[in-house]
């Protein structure tokens, strides 16, 4: 399966109510692959021709600037499986806002529970062991969100609403998070070694949208000067 159909109403639709839109795609499937083959290659060459590819993949852009005035790649990790546990990364419900959206790169043969609406509720949290916020099941049940079951046997990419529950049964995600001015403004950037290759990558990526920015700095590079 080389990629479902993507169009933005239906995708803003189901973020809107249900707190996410997913799609089967092959080729994510397979660059994912390819980048694990590699060891996980984020901060290089090879790193950053990827993170570009798919931070800036049209389907993706369309919503975020659909749903931003402004907003910066502030994340880019790997979350592996960790079934029997629901985590989101922004509580708060309608208090916090849409402030924050995910992008998830699923592995082929990953295993996810998205909890439909579960990001309209403010809800009791606690810390996971991976930094993020774990919801219980008790709060789940509470507010009546229930979880939709997602199979990505080839690969595919999740959209989804940063305040949204999820838990991952098996598999892993390349996760990307995209956040406004004033939440960015609190997170600490995304840091890179210093090359002049890597400095003109993140350049060109910096002319893909001026409405989509990067939350990235370089170490200081080896003349001692930094960028």
């Amino acid at each position: 399966m080389a990629s479902t159909t993507f169009a933005l109403d239906v995708a803003e639709k189901a973020l809107l109510e249900h707190g996410f839109f997913a799609l089967d795609d092959s080729l994510v499937g397979d660059r994912i692959w390819e980048m694990e083959e590699r060891g996980f290659p984020y901060f290089t060459e090879y790193g950053l021709d990827f993170c570009r590819q798919f931070a800036f993949d049209q389907r993706i852009r369309s919503i975020l600037e659909n749903s931003f005035e402004k907003c910066s790649l502030g994340h880019w990790l790997r979350y592996e499986e960790f079934p029997g546990h629901v985590e989101c990364f922004r509580r708060g419900g309608p208090r916090a806002g849409r402030r924050v959206l995910v992008v998830h790169l699923w592995a082929k043969g990953s295993q996810v529970a998205y909890y439909v609406g579960s990001h309209l509720h403010e809800m009791a949290t606690s810390r996971s062991r991976r930094s993020l916020y774990e919801i219980p099941l008790s709060e789940l049940d509470r507010v009546g969100s229930k979880p939709k079951h997602k199979d990505f046997p080839d690969g595919g990419i999740v959209i989804l609403d940063a305040r949204l529950g999820f838990e991952i049964k098996e598999g892993y995600a390349i996760t990307f998070l995209y956040a406004t001015d004033e939440v960015i403004a609190n997170w600490a950037k995304i840091v890179l070694p210093y090359s002049k290759a890597l400095v003109e990558k993140v350049s060109d990526m910096e002319k893909e949208s001026t409405r989509i920015g990067l939350n990235f700095a370089f170490e200081v590079s080896p003349g001692g000067k930094a960028t």
